[in-house]
């Protein structure tokens, strides 16, 4: 058995059968000939069970000599610590992709246990951000460098990076349990999100005011219908989730009692939410037409459906308004900061906007300051001291 060597293989010319020429240095590493004329690089090795493995490691003119004999040498330093290159190789060649392991993962993870929201806003992730990323690459071959590209990619929008990110850590993490990839492998797992800032906007009373006119001018424009006016007028006067408020169902509206019951909500795992309605919500659900054969109070353009899309008469709305920077959900905030300005308790205001937290209302104390500000520059014009008069020409002060 002779050592291999580029004259030896040169001469290497099989006509009616294949033939394997193995290498007297290195064993287990040779060459097989085909009689096509193919000749490739192998490796044959037995593994912990004693099973016989044959593996490639690439054709002659793609793989020199060299190459082969250094890639041989480490894969039967891998054989000797117990692994199975041929085995590994075979997994990773029928491995999932991560576009097969998002729809296994929507399918049987998702279906079920998330809301329609949550449902949808994956779908969205994974269609936009993820898939066209990262979807044809293997679970076996996916590292941490190509996660953290994608969230790189995505850094101009920080929020959508984390999402993503987010997601693909909860996917393979749900990979390690149903044993798709190595337990602890998780490459998602190391890369750390953006920091993010509570962005909290609040409408003063003159803005307010300025958001009311320009709705009631849309209204009459039209560039608004009834149903999106509605929605709006109701986020600003409840200070509901827009969710809450686009898939609302007149059964959920009890007028008689001036309230919403609502059985699905964000937190409907403690029970039903009740919402009582103040004057003006509840002359906007009085004056709203019902639809035949439609549940919903704010009647999509589909038959029989609510309206999905709020964004795009909103911004025309804050636009005439002057309140570019103002998003739908900051009317929630807004509701919340005049509910503190008008001296109602964090208690109460977690209530109102269905918080399960204390916590979670607590964000809005800091607002109770401007109405103490004002309380006490009304008790502080009680002290004003008044001016001394000048005594009389004359006249001495008292020491």
């Amino acid at each position: 058995m002779p050592k291999l060597s580029k004259p030896l293989i040169a001469a290497l010319n099989p006509t009616d059968q294949d033939v394997v020429v193995w290498d007297s240095s290195l064993p287990g590493f040779g060459l097989r000939a085909k009689a096509s004329g193919v000749k490739t690089f192998v490796i044959q090795y037995r593994n912990r069970s004693g099973r016989s493995r044959r593996l490639s490691l690439g054709n002659l003119g793609k793989v020199t000599l060299d190459q082969a004999r250094k890639e041989a040498v480490k894969l039967m330093g891998q054989v000797a610590a117990g692994t199975d290159p041929a085995e590994e190789r075979r997994m990773r060649l029928r491995s999932e992709t991560i576009t097969q392991l998002a729809d296994v993962y929507m399918k049987e993870h998702c279906v079920g246990r998330c809301k329609p929201r949550t449902i949808e806003a994956h779908t969205w992730l994974l269609s936009k951000l993820i898939k066209p990323r990262l979807g044809k690459r293997k679970l076996l071959d996916l590292r941490p460098v190509d996660i953290a590209k994608m969230h790189a990619d995505l850094q101009s929008t920080p929020y959508n990076a984390n999402r993503a990110l987010g997601m693909l850590r909860a996917m393979l993490n749900c990979a390690e349990r149903w044993e798709m990839i190595p337990r602890g492998s998780n490459p998602a797992a190391v890369i750390k999100p953006y920091p993010e800032r509570k962005r909290e906007r609040f409408l003063s009373p003159d803005e307010l005011k300025s958001l009311l006119d320009a709705l009631d001018a849309a209204e009459v424009e039209e560039s608004v219908d009834i149903y999106e006016a509605a929605a709006i007028r109701l986020l600003i006067f409840t200070g509901c989730r827009l969710s809450e408020i686009t898939t609302l169902e007149w059964e959920s509206v009890d007028l008689a009692n001036a309230r919403i019951i609502m059985e699905r909500h964000k937190t409907d795992q403690h029970g039903a939410k009740i919402i009582p309605l103040n004057a003006p919500a509840l002359t906007v659900l009085t004056d709203l037409p019902r639809v035949a054969d439609n549940p919903y109070v704010i009647v999509g353009q589909k038959t029989g459906q609510y309206l999905i899309n709020l964004q795009k008469p909103w911004r025309r709305v804050r636009k005439a308004a002057g309140l570019d920077d103002v998003r739908i959900h900051d009317l929630r905030h807004s509701f919340a900061s005049f509910a503190v300005g008008a001296g109602v308790p964090l208690a109460l205001i977690g209530g109102l906007l269905g918080h399960r937290s204390v916590q979670t209302t607590a964000r809005y104390a800091h607002l109770a300051n401007d109405p103490l500000k004002r309380a006490t520059d009304v008790v502080g014009g009680l002290f004003a001291l008044k001016p001394v008069a000048a005594p009389e020409q004359g006249q001495t002060q008292d020491a």
